[in-house]
């Protein structure tokens, strides 16, 4: 699909790459579409309460949108602060046609512990299941809240002694028959998680170097 074929009122995640800051991402609906213009239109990015113009040459940017469940990725996009109808936007161009996301192609290690779930204002007691480069799961106690969407999650590795934050988007819930309930992550991929899976994994793998 074509990023202006994404609809009012949907929710994206963009990514930016900064000289001065490594990685700045937002979570912001689309107020317009324009198909002539190839783009979407969402509310101006603000970094520290000021809006960013990024300068008459723009920004390249990744953004992710959910559809069915799954995520669909936008990259190479341009990012630009424009004037429109009399009001203010960033619009995001993409040539290209966005890319579904298999996530069951990103290998997932098994994770094993204890964590908490923050979403909103509220923090969940729960256990992650595993993780791969682009999402995560984790169990919870049968959940009635049926409003949690972007989360934190916090734990504390104890294979390899560290403490572990990542954020992602709900794209799956499973009710369970033991009562629980799995939720299922998507995040954007970086490379030190990539690093963190690869540290795991190879620490899974020979289990004499742990210590007892």
């Amino acid at each position: 699909m074509f990023i202006y074929e994404l609809e009012k009122e949907e929710m994206v995640t963009l990514t930016v790459k900064m000289k001065e800051h490594d990685k700045m991402e937002w979570k912001c609906p689309v107020l317009e579409v324009s198909q002539k213009g190839r783009c979407i239109l969402i509310p101006p990015l603000k970094y520290e309460d000021k809006v960013l113009s990024f300068g008459k040459e723009g920004v390249i940017a990744e953004v992710v949108a959910i559809r069915d469940g799954k995520p669909v990725i936008f990259r190479g996009c341009y990012v630009q602060y424009i004037k429109f109808k009399d009001q203010r936007y960033h619009a995001i161009i993409s040539k290209e046609n966005g890319v579904n996301l298999n996530r069951r192609s990103h290998f997932r290690v098994p994770i094993d512990e204890y964590c908490y779930v923050n979403h909103g204002k509220a923090t969940v007691d729960a256990y992650v299941v595993d993780m791969s480069s682009s999402g995560f799961s984790f169990i919870v106690g049968h959940y009635d809240n049926q409003n949690m969407e972007y989360v934190q999650m916090l734990y504390k590795d104890t294979l390899l002694d560290m403490d572990i934050s990542v954020m992602g988007r709900v794209v799956r819930r499973e009710d369970r028959e033991d009562g629980k309930t799995l939720f299922g992550c998507y995040m954007i991929p970086r490379p030190e998680i990539d690093r963190y899976i690869t540290t795991r994994q190879r620490k899974i793998m020979k289990p004499k170097d742990r210590e007892d």
